[in-house]
């Protein structure tokens, strides 16, 4: 090769470099943002609905959402993380296709959450205390919008999209905010119905926007919704079984204690969880949009897990000092309580965050038995902890049982991705290209002794 072609192809390949580095960064810039400003958005409406509703009201509302958000995660069977992977190895017109077959296999998924949710409303009033049944009635229709965020994000994550995933979450949480505020001015009385049915369809309408935008292709259905599933049967159950049993019993914790505790006593956890939850929203940005360049990395960088960690730390010191203050200055005295518990749930943020980072690497080499270990670890830790902590301290025991199952969660995700990487499972092939992308992207930095 001659003295001009080396120099072109080292221009060429510096050229990809940049580009992808700097893509990479205004998408994990991006999406933090929108992960601050949406954390933002939730505290003020929060603050809002605390006020303007009675507790018992603001307790329907609340657990009805954490109900349906708990639910969601049962609606994905492992089907769209392969079409998230799909899209980040293929090329333009191949993604179009992978979107329109998303669109397409969600459609019966959507109808079967809503059915569920009907269902489900119906139980809640028989069986706890607190009483969101009419509220889950009146959104079961369009309470798809749950389950489409994790779909939507999914899809953005594979499509180098997460920015417009970012405007769509914003502008919709901006809608639902400027409706509460802009109601009261009218003499219309806020009720937890109403409100959770304003909440869903602002969910539904930016994320039907957000697909419209993506413009997604119909062609070639069966042949893409087929790779789909053989994505989903190789390792995409495996990895949506363990979330699933993960997530599940993480979240567990708001259910035992709508049907265990007063309503003073959730509506106190769930303004702290509000609170505290902001706090990983710009480390889960990173390892979000961080996603489409972990599947050509075979292994993590030190400097990704050193950012995460700060961004997550020291949020959760300042409103871990400051919580009394900020819990009168944003619910009111009537919720003083929650102070007690910022503290806690911060903590636990700052792990969550971490190990996001973790699970977006193992989620994006396809590691679903890995995925599958950790969440089963999280599982057992979720059970045997809200077992004996919420029954006898309550809220406080909700909290501390939520850290402790985080930090087991994030010892089980760095021994999985440790096992991963010494055994070669996360080496790409071709001198450093995964199957479906070009050999022109560099390999990682870091791949000695500093490397993870």
């Amino acid at each position: 090769m001659t003295a001009v072609n080396v120099g072109a192809a080292v221009r060429t390949c510096a050229k990809v470099r940049i580009a992808w580095s700097s893509t990479t960064v205004r998408q994990a810039v991006g999406f933090a943002c929108s992960n601050a400003a949406l954390g933002g958005l939730g505290m003020i409406t929060s603050a809002l609905l605390a006020r303007a509703l009675d507790v018992d009201a603001y307790s329907s509302y609340t657990f009805g959402k954490q109900l349906l958000l708990f639910s969601a995660m049962f609606f994905e069977f492992g089907l769209f993380l392969p079409a998230a992977r799909m899209l980040a190895l293929s090329d333009p017109a191949e993604r179009r296709r992978t979107a329109g077959a998303v669109v397409a296999l969600f459609v019966p998924v959507s109808v079967l959450f809503g059915v569920t949710v009907f269902a489900l409303s119906w139980i809640v009033d028989a069986c706890l205390d607190v009483h969101a049944g009419p509220a889950l009635r009146m959104v079961a229709l369009v309470s798809v919008g749950y389950p489409l965020d994790f779909v939507c994000l999914q899809t953005a994550q594979g499509l180098d999209r997460l920015h417009s995933y970012s405007i769509a979450s914003v502008l919709s949480r901006l809608g639902f905010l400027g409706l509460l505020m802009t109601l009261p001015t009218t003499g219309v009385r806020l009720t937890s119905s109403g409100v959770l049915l304003a909440d869903t369809l602002f969910l539904l309408v930016g994320w039907v926007a957000l697909l419209a935008n993506l413009r997604p292709v119909f062609r070639g259905l069966r042949e893409t919704m087929s790779r789909m599933l053989r994505g989903a049967r190789d390792y995409g159950f495996s990895a949506y079984v363990g979330r699933v049993l993960s997530m599940g019993t993480y979240h567990m914790d708001t259910l035992m204690l709508g049907a265990a505790s007063d309503p003073r006593s959730f509506a106190c956890y769930m303004c702290a969880a509000a609170l505290a939850s902001p706090i990983a929203l710009p480390s889960a940005g990173v390892a979000t949009a961080l996603f489409g360049r972990l599947t050509r990395q075979p292994r993590m960088e030190p400097r990704w897990v050193a950012t995460v960690t700060l961004m997550s730390l020291l949020p959760a010191v300042a409103l871990s000092t400051l919580a009394e203050p900020v819990v009168r200055l944003v619910y009111s005295e009537k919720f003083e309580m929650a102070a007690g518990l910022v503290p806690v749930l911060a903590a636990a943020q700052v792990i969550s965050a971490v190990t996001r980072l973790f699970n977006s690497f193992l989620a994006a080499h396809g590691l679903g038995s890995d995925l599958r270990t950790a969440a089963i670890t999280l599982t057992v830790s979720n059970l045997v902890l809200n077992l004996l902590l919420i029954p006898a301290f309550g809220a406080a025991g909700a909290a501390w049982a939520s850290l402790l199952a985080l930090a087991v969660n994030l010892i089980a995700h760095i021994l999985r991705y440790r096992r991963a990487v010494d055994a070669g499972e996360t080496a790409l092939p071709d001198g450093g290209g995964s199957p479906g992308t070009s050999s022109t992207v560099p390999p990682p930095r870091g791949q000695g002794a500093t490397a993870w």
